[in-house]
C-alpha cells in the first residue's frame, strides 16, 4: 500500500515542475512558484548592497535606477577598474533586462 502512493507523488511533484515550465516561471531561492518576479525596488535595492559590498567601487559614487528590469547606473569613478567591478557586481542580478552605464571616469 505505501508503495503505490509514491508513484503518485512522484507524478504530481512532474505536473507542477512541467506546468512551472511551460508557464516561464521558475523560483527563486526556495520561494514558491508563484512568486518568481522581483520588483524595481528590489533589485536596486540589490544592486545597491552589492556594490556597497565592493571594495573596488568607492562608497556613494554610484547612483542606482531600476524601470522594468532595466538598471540605469550614473555617477563618477577615478579608474576603470572601479567601472569593470561595477557592471559586473550589477549584470548578473537576477531579474535585470539589461545594464545602462552613465558613470563618468576621471582620472586625476
Amino acid at each position: 500500500m505505501r508503495n503505490s502512493a509514491l508513484p503518485r507523488l512522484a507524478s504530481t511533484r512532474a505536473k507542477s515542475a512541467a506546468s512551472a515550465s511551460v508557464n516561464g516561471s521558475v523560483p527563486f531561492r526556495g520561494d514558491s512558484v508563484t512568486s518568481t518576479r522581483l520588483t524595481d525596488a528590489q533589485i536596486a535595492a540589490e544592486a545597491a548592497r552589492r556594490l556597497a559590498w565592493d571594495a573596488a567601487v568607492p562608497p556613494r559614487a554610484v547612483r542606482v535606477k531600476v524601470a522594468r528590469g532595466r538598471i540605469t547606473l550614473s555617477g563618477e569613478l577615478q579608474r576603470e577598474a572601479q567601472r569593470a567591478a561595477m557592471l559586473e557586481d550589477v549584470t548578473r542580478l537576477f531579474g535585470v533586462t539589461g545594464v545602462a552605464d552613465r558613470t563618468v571616469v576621471r582620472t586625476a
